[in-house]
């Protein structure tokens, strides 16, 4: 009973992970021969499950903690005009037999572009006959604007390759 965890089927594992990581290519043909027998394994999937896919396991832990450090990162790199967008990114860890799902982002209508940029496009009313809105201190009355476009601002995307490449080691 030295150094055993609490669940025998998380102990097996480690040792067929163990034997597994240790094994090396052969030198003839470039494959990989594997050889062992799992005759005296017993995985309890139901201990599995709870293991891997709810709050009660390590990896819920881990792959929150992942999900937080997105959304950090993804606040450090928005752009910021009024600040709306950056406190609207947002992450749900979800979880069910099927496995964990992070969800991250914002509910605002503009944050797509935002992410993925825009081309060059034109501005029109939708109602009145002018468009009038302020530039700097002076209001400008047109009938159309011919907006240049914008380039993509991948606050998501970023944070989520830097977190999420790295595989999670739960012990």
């Amino acid at each position: 009973m030295y150094g055993l965890p609490d669940s025998i089927a998380g102990y097996y594992a480690k040792r067929a992970f163990r034997g597994l990581r240790s094994l090396r290519r052969s030198s003839g043909g470039g494959g990989l021969t594997v050889a062992f027998s799992t005759t005296n394994i017993k995985l309890d999937s139901i201990q599995i499950k709870i293991m891997l896919n709810t709050p009660a396991g390590g990896l819920w832990h881990k792959l929150h903690r992942r999900g937080e450090a997105i959304v950090r990162d993804a606040k450090r790199q928005v752009g910021v005009q009024t600040g709306a967008l950056r406190k609207s990114i947002r992450m749900t860890h979800t979880g069910n037999v099927t496995g964990q799902y992070l969800t991250v982002g914002s509910n605002k209508n503009y944050a797509y572009v935002h992410h993925e940029g825009s081309r060059p496009h034109t501005i029109t009313p939708n109602t009145a006959p002018i468009l009038v809105f302020r530039s700097g201190t002076r209001i400008v009355k047109t009938p159309k604007v011919d907006h240049p476009g914008t380039r993509p601002n991948r606050y998501l995307t970023v944070p989520m390759r830097k977190h999420l490449i790295r595989p999670i080691t739960v012990r």
